[in-house]
C-alpha cells in the first residue's frame, strides 16, 4: 500500500537511518577537472559554443516521435542538444523536419538530476519508507537470483512477472534482450499494449489486424481529417506541422472531443460530444450517409460483409453448412450473397478457406490470403429473399439492411439529445466528409480505454467503408503500426527449444490476483459484477483465454515501466497485489513509485548512455540511440543488466546444486536448466554487448537498409526501404496489410475475409453488439461528474513529469481542469486545492480552472506519479474501473476473436465511472 511519508519523488535523496544515501557524481564519468575551468557564470556562457564531440541520438522513451538530436559533449559532460534538421520529404507531402520538443531539449538537464539512480539500492526500511542501503551489483544480482530460482522451484516461473513498458518497445535492442530472458527463464510477460489501455481491438473485430499506420506526412493527403479521441497539438509536437500544412492545403481538419483543446484551437471546426457519447455521433453521420445515398457502393461491395446473407430467423450468416445439398465437407465459414447479374444466390469468393493461422506462426506456413476479387459478380447490397436450407425455406437479407435498421436508431436528431451537438451540424460533417476524398479520421488511444471503445471504433471503420476510404493513401483510420518482427527480433528473442513466450494479458492478470471481483462488486453491484466474472470464467473454461488462478505471484521484475503510478484502479492493484509480493526488483534511471515501492533498485543508463536504435511508423527512417557519455554512477545498459542477472542465476544454481524444473508453456513439457541461463541467454560468451545485439537486428530486420551500427551512429538515422510515399509498402520494416486488401483484393483476416461488421457470436447478441450502436456510459450515483484524461504536453508518461524546468512552465504541481461554474458552484477558486473523489478514493490537486472545459467534466493530464501528491495518491485512487471486463472482449472460437496478444484482449479502461470534487483546504 502506498503511504504518506516525508520522502517525496524530489526529494527521495534523504537516505535512512542506518546508511547515509549520498548520491553524488563523483564516481562517474564527469571530469574533475572541469571544477576549475568554470570560475564564474561568464566562464560558462562564454565557452557555450565549444564542445569535445558531437554524437547522434535520440529519446528511447515511449514517444512515436523518435526525433533525431546532435548531442554535444564537452569534458564527458552532455553540454546541450539540438534538432539534427536533415529530413527528407515523402514525394510531394513536407518533409519531416523540425522534429523535437521541449523535453528532449531539456535533457541534458533532467539526466544530470536529483532524480537519477545511480548506485544498486536495498531497502532496509518499510517498503515505500526511503531507506536504502547501497550496495554492489554484485550483491544485488546474487540475492536477486537467489529469490528468482527460490520462486521459480516452489511455484514455477509463471509466479514471476517481467514488466517492461511501452517505452521499451521503441529501444530494439533492450526489447529483444528482455524478451530472450523471458523466453529462456519462463517468467510472465504482461503486455503492454491492452495493458495501458492502447490495443485497438475494434479493428481486430473488423480487419483482423490492428496495424493500421502509415507515415504522419499521409495526412497531408487527406482532403477531410476528422481528428478524434486526441490531441496531437500536444501529444505530436514533432508531427502537428502535417495537419497545420494540410488544413493551409485545402484539407479540412475536424477535431472532435469534449474539451476545447490545443488541436481544436487550430482546427477548421470543433465539434464537442458529450464524455462518453462519441458512437452516437459516428452513427448519426452513418445515418446521414445512407439516407442521402452517398455511399460507395462497389467499394462495399467488394471490401466488405455489407452485401453477405443473414438468416431473418436466427440472425445469423447463411453458411454452406444451411444448404440442403451440404455435407460432411461443407463449411462453416463458406458465405453467400444474392447476385444481382443472374438473380441467384451465389459464394462469396475467397470464403471457406482453412482459418488463419495462430500468431506466431513461422511465415513459410502460413498460406497466401484468398482473393475477394468479384471478377464480374454483382452482389445486391440491399433486399430480401427466400432460401432453402436444410430446415426448410428460410428468409435472408443483407448486413447492410441490418445497419440500415441500426443507424435508424440513431438520427441526427437522436444524436443531438445524446451529444450535445446539433443535428444541422452533424450532417454537415457527415456530408463533407462523405464528398471529400480521401477521407481520414485520425485516432488517438483514448477511444481504447473506455469500457466500449471497440464500439467505436467499429462505427468508425463502418463510416470510413461506406464512404470508401479504407486502404486508400490519405484515407481510412490512422492509429499504429509495429515493425514486422518475425526476421529478426524473434529469432533472438527464442531461444529455448521451445518457441514461445509466456504473455499475460495485464486486465485480466489484475482481476485474479488483485480481486477485482469483489471490487466490482462494492463500486457497481452484484448484478453486473456476477455477469461480468460469469463470462470471465467462461471464457478460460472454453480455452478461449488463459487461467492466471493455478498460480502465485510471487516476484514482480520492472524495466522502463512504472507500473505503480499509471495502473487503472491504482490504489486498489497497490494494495491487493502488488504489495503482496514477496519481492520486487525494479530497473529504472529515475526514482519513482515503482522503484520507491521496491526490494531492490538497480541503475539503468539514461538516453544519451547508451547504445540502440528505433524504429518507428511515424516516420520512414530508422533512428540511432548512440552513446555520447559513459553511464553515470553504476548505471547500465538493459541488456548489460539481463545478463548480469542470467548470469548470477547460474552461479547460483551450481552452487546451491539446484537441478532442471519441468516446465510446459505450449503444450510440449520441456526442462529449464538454470545453470545454462547465462550461455544461452550470451551465446556461451558469442555476444558481448548490446552492440551484437543491435547488429544482429540490423543485419536481419526486414525492410532497413543493410548497415553497420557505426555507420547508423554517424549519420543519426537512415531512410527504410520502401519508403517512397507516405505509405509503407511491402519492402518496408512495417505491416502494409489493409493497403494490400484493397489494391490486391486480397482476403482479411477475419471470418468473412472482408472488412467485417456484422459479428454473429452469441454473445455478441447476448449483449446487442453485433453491429456498434451507442451505450450509455456507465453514471455512479451520487457522482455527477466526468474525469477524462490524456496524454500531457510536459511528459511523456511520468518521465519528464518532475522535472523543475519543465513544471516551470506549467502550474508546478498536479492540475485538474475545471469549468468555472462548476468551480463557482463549489467555491474553488483558480489555482485553489480541490479534493478529487469518488466511491474508490481521492486525490488532492491543484484547480485549474478554464472555459475550455465543460460543465459536469474534469480533465487530468496523465502521468503524474504518486509520488508527486499529497498522501501519495494519484488518479489511481479515483478511477474505479480496473475490473470492468467487457465480457465481449473475452469472446472466442470466432476466427479474429480469441486471445490474440497486442491485438484482441480487453484493454484497461479508465473513464466509465464518475467522481466529484470539493474545496480542500490544508489543515
Amino acid at each position: 500500500m502506498i503511504t504518506d511519508s516525508k520522502v517525496n519523488r524530489r526529494s527521495f535523496l534523504g537516505g535512512s537511518a542506518s546508511v547515509g544515501l549520498a548520491l553524488n557524481y563523483s564516481a562517474s564519468s564527469l571530469a574533475s577537472s572541469t571544477q576549475n575551468q568554470y570560475r564564474s557564470w561568464e566562464d560558462v556562457a562564454r565557452k557555450k559554443w565549444t564542445w569535445d564531440k558531437v554524437s547522434r541520438s535520440t529519446h528511447g522513451t515511449n514517444c512515436t516521435g523518435q526525433c533525431a538530436f546532435n548531442i554535444y559533449v564537452k569534458n564527458g559532460v552532455v553540454w546541450r542538444e539540438e534538432q539534427q534538421g536533415e529530413y527528407s520529404s515523402s514525394g510531394d507531402a513536407p518533409d519531416y523536419g523540425p522534429r523535437g520538443c521541449q523535453k528532449g531539449l531539456s535533457h541534458s538537464r533532467y539526466m544530470y538530476g536529483k532524480q537519477r539512480i545511480l548506485y544498486p539500492l536495498k531497502r532496509v526500511g518499510e517498503r515505500g519508507e526511503g531507506k536504502w542501503e547501497r550496495i554492489s551489483w554484485e550483491q544485488a544480482m546474487m540475492e536477486v537470483a537467489d529469490k528468482f530460482i527460490d520462486h521459480s522451484v516452489e511455484h514455477g516461473p509463471d509466479s514471476i512477472t517481467c514488466g517492461l513498458g511501452t517505452q521499451m518497445v521503441m529501444k530494439r535492442a533492450s526489447y529483444a534482450s528482455i524478451m530472450r530472458f523471458a523466453n529462456i527463464t519462463g517468467v510472465q510477460m504482461p503486455e503492454a499494449f491492452a495493458g495501458v489501455g492502447d490495443c485497438f481491438t475494434g479493428a481486430q473485430i473488423t480487419l483482423g489486424h490492428v496495424t493500421l499506420g502509415n507515415t504522419m506526412a499521409e495526412i497531408y493527403k487527406s482532403k477531410c481529417c476528422l481528428v478524434w479521441f486526441c490531441n496531437p497539438a500536444v501529444t505530436r509536437i514533432p508531427d502537428a506541422h502535417f495537419f497545420w500544412e494540410a488544413k493551409y492545403n485545402g484539407t479540412e481538419i475536424i477535431s472532435i472531443s469534449p474539451d476545447f483543446n490545443a488541436t481544436a484551437m487550430h482546427a477548421s471546426k470543433w465539434l464537442n460530444p458529450k464524455p462518453g457519447s462519441d458512437i452516437a455521433l459516428a452513427m448519426a453521420m452513418i445515418e446521414t450517409i445512407i439516407s442521402d445515398k452517398s455511399y460507395d457502393e462497389d467499394y462495399m461491395r467488394e471490401q466488405s460483409d455489407l452485401p453477405f446473407l443473414v438468416r431473418k430467423d436466427n440472425l445469423k450468416y447463411l453458411r454452406e453448412t444451411d444448404l440442403p445439398e451440404a455435407d460432411t465437407d461443407a463449411k462453416e465459414n463458406r458465405f453467400y450473397f444474392w447476385n444481382e447479374e443472374n438473380n441467384r444466390l451465389t459464394e462469396a469468393p475467397g470464403t471457406g478457406t482453412p482459418p488463419t493461422p495462430p500468431p506466431g506462426t513461422p511465415e513459410h506456413l502460413i498460406p497466401p490470403m484468398p482473393s475477394i476479387d468479384l471478377k464480374g459478380l454483382k452482389p445486391a447490397i440491399e433486399g430480401e429473399w427466400t432460401v432453402e436450407t436444410k430446415d426448410g425455406p428460410v428468409e435472408v437479407t443483407t448486413v447492410f439492411e441490418l445497419v440500415k435498421q441500426r443507424s435508424s436508431e440513431h438520427t441526427p436528431e437522436y444524436a443531438e439529445k445524446v451529444t450535445g451537438i446539433s443535428a444541422k451540424v452533424i450532417r454537415e460533417v457527415a456530408r463533407k466528409f462523405a464528398s471529400s476524398k480521401p477521407g481520414m479520421i485520425y485516432a488517438g488511444y483514448r477511444a481504447s480505454k473506455y469500457l466500449h471503445g471497440d464500439l467505436l471504433q467499429r462505427a468508425l471503420f463502418l463510416l470510413l467503408c461506406i464512404t470508401g476510404n479504407t486502404g486508400k493513401e490519405g484515407g481510412g483510420l490512422t492509429i499504429t503500426n509495429l515493425a514486422k518482427d518475425e526476421s529478426a527480433l524473434f529469432p533472438f528473442a527464442l531461444k529455448n527449444p521451445i518457441a514461445a513466450f509466456r504473455v499475460a494479458t495485464l486486465s485480466r492478470w489484475d482481476y485474479v490476483h488483485a480481486n477485482m471481483k469483489e471490487f466490482n462488486e462494492d463500486i457497481y453491484g452484484k448484478e453486473l459484477a456476477d455477469e461480468y466474472d460469469h463470462h470471465f470464467n467462461e471464457s478460460v473454461k472454453n480455452g478461449w483465454f488463459p487461467d492466471y488462478s493455478k498460480k502465485p505471484w510471487k516476484m514482480g521484475i520492472y524495466s522502463g515501466t512504472n507500473a505503480a503510478s499509471w495502473r487503472s484502479s491504482g490504489k486498489r492493484w497497490r494494495e491487493n497485489a502488488f504489495s503482496k509480493l514477496e519481492t520486487i526488483v525494479t530497473f529504472a534511471t529515475d526514482m519513482g513509485a515503482t522503484a520507491m515501492y521496491s526490494d531492490y533498485v538497480l541503475p539503468i543508463a539514461h538516453h544519451y548512455e547508451r547504445h540502440d536504435f528505433h524504429l518507428e511508423p511515424r516516420t520512414p527512417f530508422m533512428q540511432v540511440i548512440d552513446k555520447a557519455v559513459e553511464p553515470l554512477g553504476e548505471s547500465v545498459d538493459d541488456w548489460t543488466a539481463y545478463e548480469r542477472l542470467t548470469k548470477a542465476i547460474s552461479i547460483r544454481a551450481a552452487e546451491r546444486g539446484i537441478k532442471p524444473i519441468n516446465d510446459n508453456v505450449i503444450g510440449v513439457p520441456f526442462a529449464r536448466d538454470f545453470t545454462k541461463y547465462h550461455d544461452t541467454f550470451t551465446d556461451k560468451g558469442a555476444i558481448k554487448s548490446v552492440k551484437d545485439v543491435i547488429q544482429f537486428l540490423l543485419d536481419n530486420t526486414t525492410g532497413i537498409q543493410n548497415v553497420k551500427y557505426e555507420e547508423l551512429a554517424t549519420k543519426g538515422f537512415i531512410r527504410n526501404k520502401g519508403s517512397e510515399t507516405t505509405l509503407h509498402s511491402k519492402e518496408s520494416p512495417y505491416f502494409s496489410e489493409i493497403y494490400d486488401n484493397v489494391r490486391e483484393k486480397t482476403g482479411y483476416k477475419t471470418l468473412t475475409h472482408r472488412q467485417q461488421f456484422y459479428i454473429d457470436h452469441d454473445w455478441f447478441f447476448k449483449f446487442d453488439e453485433a453491429l456498434p450502436g451507442h451505450k450509455d456510459p456507465i453514471i455512479n450515483d451520487g457522482y455527477p461528474m466526468k474525469m477524462l484524461m490524456g496524454h500531457a504536453r510536459h511528459g511523456i508518461h511520468s518521465m519528464w513529469r518532475d522535472d523543475s524546468f519543465l513544471l516551470s512552465l506549467q502550474r508546478g504541481e498536479p492540475d485538474v481542469y475545471i469549468n468555472p461554474d462548476d468551480a463557482k458552484e463549489k467555491g474553488v477558486e483558480d489555482g485553489g486545492l480541490i479534493r478529487v473523489f469518488s466511491k474508490s478514493g481521492s486525490f488532492i490537486a491543484q484547480a485549474h480552472v478554464t472555459s475550455s472545459m465543460g460543465q459536469n467534466m474534469i480533465y487530468m493530464y496523465h502521468g503524474w506519479d504518486p509520488m508527486m501528491f499529497r498522501g501519495r495518491e494519484n488518479f489511481g485512487a479515483v478511477v474505479q474501473t480496473g475490473g470492468l471486463i467487457k465480457p465481449t472482449s473475452l469472446a472466442g472460437d470466432y476466427e479474429q476473436l480469441g486471445w490474440k496478444p497486442f491485438a484482441y484482449e480487453p484493454n484497461h479502461t479508465f473513464h466509465d465511472f464518475t467522481c466529484d470534487f470539493e474545496k480542500y483546504s490544508e489543515a
